[in-house]
């Protein structure tokens, strides 16, 4: 999701924590007729719910109020402060139940994790859910779930599938977890819900033009051969604002299925100044086994880098390439030639407007990025409704094993609120789909997810011109390309559920 009051965009990249079960109900206090309190709440909803396609047959549905929907994310901030942003029903679970964690061998049942007391962008993604919905007061049944970390995405996948949950809505990704290929220990707890039968909608990431996929190249003085050019073993990025905070974070495909399962090849993580002279380093030592990993160990495939207040890159007009330079060195392992890495970059400052200007500009500029490959666990998923918009910072595939993704792009996913704030990015447009196939499962209950992808298909395909910024889909692509989401009608509903298991 993307926040713009002038040219502010905050963004939510990636779940990097993890958390009794202990659920509160929204205080709904002082939301009696006479006394209710003023809240922001979507402008213009009848206009939204026409454009997605819901149409007068689907005015008025009958069981909605049964629908099950949880929203996984680590920040609610806002709920239970006597303001109805949601149902009276809605429950927050921020901690899990010590017995129910030990029952279902979900850690240490003395580890948690709080919600984000300042973030509010699960709270958002499910009223946007409830707007498509009607914003009826019965319902649907909400639960708003802590899934702060791998750890926290466990618990909350169980109690939705303990508490029958039909619909769940994740608007993130975790940087690490997996390979980009649908596998992997975050993608094997999303398989639990599935296979449950719950329908589960995700979004892209907001990671447009911040990825860099490449193989493993080995030089001779160790470093790695990246790209082209004048200086092979380095790739650039450009900020163009000073106190940045700039995050660098690397992934080789070393992931397995089980969480923390340790790997025996290592890589280090450079980050240089545009004179040469070293900024940042990530330097753990990737261990494997039975070995308990120290301070400086890790048993992931994972490197980042993380620079608090980064000055502006100076504007060299004579050297174009005078830029910040990110370099991975091999330490140890035998890579081979199916070994691939991933690099991501991601800023706190992702706009700004020039002097004299007024337009926005990107404040961070990763040169080498690939323009593809960009989705993260579990938006790679085979089984889950990937979700983007057409922006140029929305995440797309191919995933590594050359599945097209997002299954469904949004074209519009702008949101207005009566504060006068407007939101966007692939987080809405997951919450907008996520809405419409509320009212879906309300309209057919035995909608089921192959099913939802089935539906996803039906939508007319999306010109490589509407993605803008966009290399052209790849040619060994299974199907032919990107597809629009399109509602389809009760009628074809009834088919589509009908026809396929």
């Amino acid at each position: 999701m993307q926040w713009r009051a002038i040219a502010c965009l905050l963004l939510l990249v990636a779940f990097g924590r993890s958390g009794r079960a202990q659920s509160d109900r929204l205080d709904a206090g002082g939301s009696s007729p006479g006394n209710r309190p003023i809240v922001a709440r979507m402008a213009d909803v009848q206009a939204v719910r026409k454009r997605l396609g819901l149409t007068a047959e689907y005015a008025g549905i009958a069981g909605l109020e049964s629908v099950k929907v949880a929203v996984l994310d680590y920040g609610f901030a806002g709920l239970g402060q006597g303001r109805p942003y949601l149902p009276a029903s809605a429950e927050v679970v921020e901690h899990y139940d010590p017995d129910f964690v030990r029952r279902f061998g979900l850690g240490d049942p003395d580890f948690r994790t709080p919600f984000d007391p300042m973030n509010r962008h699960g709270r958002v993604m499910a009223q946007i859910l409830w707007s498509v919905t009607g914003s009826h007061p019965s319902g649907p049944k909400f639960y708003l779930l802590n899934a702060s970390g791998p750890t926290m995405l466990r618990r909350a996948v169980r109690f939705a599938i303990e508490h029958k949950v039909d619909l769940i809505l994740f608007s993130g990704s975790f940087e690490g977890g997996g390979n980009g290929d649908g596998r992997g220990p975050i993608n094997r707890v999303v398989a639990e819900a599935t296979a449950a039968g719950i329908l589960w909608i995700n979004a892209a990431g907001n990671s447009g033009r911040k990825v860099y996929n490449g193989p493993v190249r080995v030089l001779k003085d160790g470093y790695l051969r990246l790209r082209d050019g004048s200086d092979v073993a380095a790739l650039r990025f450009r900020n163009r604002v000073d106190e940045n905070r700039v995050s660098v974070t690397l992934t080789w495909n070393d992931y397995r299925e089980e969480e923390d399962a340790g790997t025996d090849k290592d890589l280090d993580l450079y980050v240089e100044d545009p004179a040469g002279r070293p900024v940042g380093a990530g330097e753990k030592r990737q261990v494997s086994g039975s070995h308990v990993p120290g301070p400086d160990e890790s048993r992931n495939p994972r490197e980042r880098v993380v620079l608090a207040a980064l000055p502006a890159s100076p504007e060299v007009l004579s050297d174009p390439d005078y830029c910040y330079r990110i370099r991975i060195r091999a330490k140890q392992g035998r890579f081979l030639p199916t070994d691939r890495l991933r690099v991501l970059v991601t800023a706190s400052r992702e706009s700004y407007i020039p002097p004299g200007g007024d337009t926005p500009r990107e404040a961070l500029e990763f040169l080498d990025a690939t323009g593809e490959g960009e989705l993260y666990p579990p938006a790679d998923n085979p089984l889950v409704l990937t979700v983007g918009d057409s922006d140029a910072s929305s995440s797309i595939g191919p995933t590594a094993d050359r599945r097209v993704k997002p299954d469904v792009i949004l074209a519009d996913s702008r949101a207005f609120f009566t504060d006068g704030e407007v939101s966007a990015g692939s987080s809405n447009a997951a919450a907008y789909v996520a809405g419409v196939v509320t009212v879906l499962k309300a309209a057919a209950p035995t909608l089921r997810p192959s099913h939802l992808l089935r539906i996803a298909q039906q939508g007319p395909a999306v010109p490589s011109s509407a993605l803008q910024g966009r290399p052209p889909r790849p040619a060994n692509s299974p199907t032919p390309g990107f597809h629009y989401w399109q509602t389809p009608s009760r009628a074809k509903l009834a088919e589509l559920v009908q026809g396929g298991r």
